[in-house]
């Protein structure tokens, strides 16, 4: 009660005071609130002022200004990036605002973008505030210095016609932040016309922020039979931010339209084994594949890859025996006797391939082993077995031979069609015991095309010199001319007249240069082909180079360690390769394996195969084998 008498006795005080002396609009009593704000709340360097608005929530009636201080903080720096002003602001007699405008320095630095904080500072008595700070962001306006390194690439670089279009897509090394449309210009050349293919732009453009675009190539399916073309696109002069990595991309156009020539092919009169090709109709193409078969079904060759062809036919499956620009004869051997073969030819322009042609077909005729005087050899596939008839008489001249003349003996071989690969090897002979029914390892290596065998490499054992006592163990190398009576052509005869090769095939290879990859000369009688010393350096790419294959044996170094006289049982003197056993194997020294033989692409097998090798050095002819062989191929069985 006491608090609330004393205040009204003080409010009575105060209202007599003013009646009687003072003039009441003298003092003024007045208190307010006061906000700051933004109008922009970012700014370009380049767009003059930074504005901010102090604004009270009455009109000034204090009778005087009223002043409020301020800050200035945030990224930008004064003098730098604005000039600083007085850091009051006034708010009049009768306002109820005051503005602050702060000039933005338009300077050339590229920069991030930066702030300017206004933060009010200690407000005079009566004035309270509910917003204390507002916040105004200076944006550079300056480029930066732009460079990149563009590219470009293709979807495909090989179309056909028909495939519709090829997307081109050019790129930078970064992103585009120029803040515009980067335009880069292209060109076209190439062998093709515009009416091969359309475009809608000359140029393509790269937008800001992006770092790719594409530019499409139409292309026109047209009726007419031309040769594969190509389109070739270019970048144009470059803006100076620009280099490019890539000066262009060419994309090969394949022709779709099919010759209306149809291809016939003129035999020549069958032969045995043999079927003979005089020539075929030109259709003007760049080149030609002549394809057989044994059934009249062919896949159609679509792509430009590597065409292996030999004339010599592995006698099943669709294989190429034919691959060139030029039409002449040829002869395709190995096949059965009276036995129907479909022949296609498949003309090739660029490298695009015309599959509409139709087949031909052609038969052997019979196929005889009765003459005595001239070689023969007949060829037949039953089942899964590939039979060779021989009568063992040689196509090429022989030597003179102290112990016999080469005779006619009629023989009949059986091999595996599709040998397999046991990667353990069986030796050709048995050193531990001599060429005898008992010995179980004493094989005839193979056979070659021309029907001759191919015998074990030594069959010449040391004998003691003083009881003459055989050790086969250490057999006399067999390989050479002269050596226990071979002729030029690496053969010699039994006691009964069978001519049969030891070493170097020179008169059945004679047509091998080392220009090509060898011909099939023969077949091992486990199955696996026979090839002579030329084949492709890298096993497994028909596109390498040609090189001579050498084997892997190497002469031992030192003395053997015989006496050679009584009392020992082997010979003495140098390693010096005399004896088989002088030789040593060692892996990877040269191209082939210790049965002499590698595995790889060939003409008739570009698949892949195994396959042996006779080589120019030691052990010449294989000695031993990699698959199985059929016990009808050893000697004395």
């Amino acid at each position: 009660m006491k608090k609330y008498y004393y205040s009204t006795l003080l409010a009575m005080f105060s209202v007599l005071f003013f009646s009687c002396g003072e003039d009441k609009d003298s003092i003024v009593e007045f208190s307010t609130s006061v906000t700051v704000s933004a109008p922009q709340m970012a700014v370009s360097e380049g767009a003059g002022v930074a504005t901010f608005i102090v604004q009270i929530s009455d009109d000034n009636t204090s009778g005087s200004a009223i002043s409020i201080p301020f800050t200035l903080s945030g990224s930008a720096t004064a003098s730098e990036d604005y000039t600083a002003p007085t850091l009051v602001a006034q708010i009049e007699q009768n306002e109820a605002s005051a503005t602050i405008s702060i000039e933005v320095t338009d300077d050339a630095d590229v920069e991030e973008n930066e702030t300017i904080i206004f933060t009010l500072g200690t407000l005079p008595a009566g004035v309270s505030s509910t917003s204390t700070e507002a916040t105004v962001i200076i944006q550079d306006n300056d480029s930066p210095e732009f460079s990149a390194i563009v590219s470009m690439s293709a979807s495909q670089e090989t179309v056909t016609e028909g495939d519709g279009s090829v997307e081109l897509t050019v790129s930078l090394d970064k992103e585009n932040v120029t803040g515009g449309t980067i335009t880069i210009p292209l060109e076209i050349s190439g062998t093709t016309t515009d009416s091969d293919f359309s475009v809608s732009s000359s140029e393509v453009q790269i937008t800001a922020n992006a770092t790719s675009a594409t530019y499409v190539i139409n292309i026109t399916d047209d009726q007419e039979v031309e040769q594969d073309e190509t389109i070739v696109i270019s970048f144009g002069t470059l803006p100076s931010a620009l280099t490019s990595s890539t000066q262009n991309v060419t994309i090969t156009l394949q022709d779709n339209d099919q010759s209306n020539t149809d291809i016939e092919l003129t035999f020549g009169t069958p032969s045995g084994n043999a079927i003979t090709i005089d020539s075929w109709t030109d259709v003007g193409a760049d080149s030609y594949l002549v394809v057989i078969n044994t059934e009249n079904s062919f896949s159609d060759i679509s792509d430009a890859t590597s065409q292996l062809a030999s004339t010599t036919y592995i006698g099943y499956g669709e294989q190429v025996i034919y691959s060139g620009a030029t039409i002449s004869a040829l002869e395709v051997s190995l096949l059965s006797a009276n036995t129907d073969y479909y022949f296609k030819v498949i003309p090739k322009s660029g490298s695009a391939y015309d599959n509409s042609q139709s087949t031909e077909n052609q038969s052997t005729d019979n196929c005889v082993t009765t003459s005595t005087t001239e070689g023969q050899v007949c060829f037949d596939i039953s089942s899964d077995l590939r039979i060779i008839t021989s009568n063992q008489l040689s196509n090429h001249a022989v030597g003179n031979f102290p112990n016999a003349d080469p005779t006619a003996i009629e023989v009949t071989r059986e091999l595996d069609l599709t040998p397999s690969y046991t990667g353990q090897a069986i030796l050709v002979y048995d050193e531990t015991g001599g060429p005898t029914p008992s010995n179980d390892n004493f094989w005839q290596f193979g056979i070659a095309t021309n029907g001759v065998e191919f015998h074990p490499m030594g069959l010449k054992p040391w004998e003691h010199p003083d009881t003459g006592e055989q050790n086969w163990e250490w057999q006399a190398k067999v390989t050479e001319e002269d050596e226990t009576g071979l002729d030029a052509y690496g053969a010699h005869v039994t006691s009964q007249g069978n001519y049969h090769y030891h070493g170097d095939i020179v008169g059945l290879a004679d047509q091998e240069d080392g220009s090509r990859h060898s011909l099939i000369y023969g077949f091992a009688a486990d199955g696996f082909p026979i090839y002579y010393k030329y084949g492709y350096s890298d096993p497994n790419d028909p596109t390498s180079s040609i090189k001579e294959l050498l084997s892997s044996y190497q002469l031992k170094s030192g003395a053997r360690t015989g006496t050679g006289i009584a009392g020992e049982d082997y010979p003495d003197g140098d390693h010096d390769g005399f004896y088989i056993q002088d030789f040593e194997y060692v892996n990877g020294l040269g191209d082939l394996d210790e049965c002499n033989g590698r595995e790889g692409v060939t003409p008739e097998f570009p698949d892949g195969t195994y396959y042996y090798v006779i080589t120019a050095d030691f052990p010449v002819t294989p000695n031993c084998f990699f698959g199985t062989p059929a016990d009808d191929w050893k000697i004395g069985k």
